[in-house]
């Protein structure tokens, strides 16, 4: 866990179809996330929030291989 931040896992279905892993501050809003495309598996990061600590993308990214 990484302070002021809980994860979220997410599925999308439209534009673009996938499940997704988030990390949200306590305030509701979702700062990155790990998206793997339903169709290709494909695995890609976007950040939200310019100022996401290091360490907080560290668990994304762990919690994402451990889940997806």
């Amino acid at each position: 866990m990484s302070a002021g931040y809980s994860l979220i896992l997410a599925s999308s279905v439209g534009e673009r179809d996938g499940i997704g892993l988030e990390p949200t501050r306590v305030d509701g809003g979702c700062a990155a996330e790990v998206f793997e495309d339903a169709d290709t598996g494909n695995r890609v990061v976007n950040v939200f929030d310019k100022n996401v600590p290091v360490e907080a993308i560290e668990w994304l990214l762990a919690e994402a291989r451990a889940r997806l």
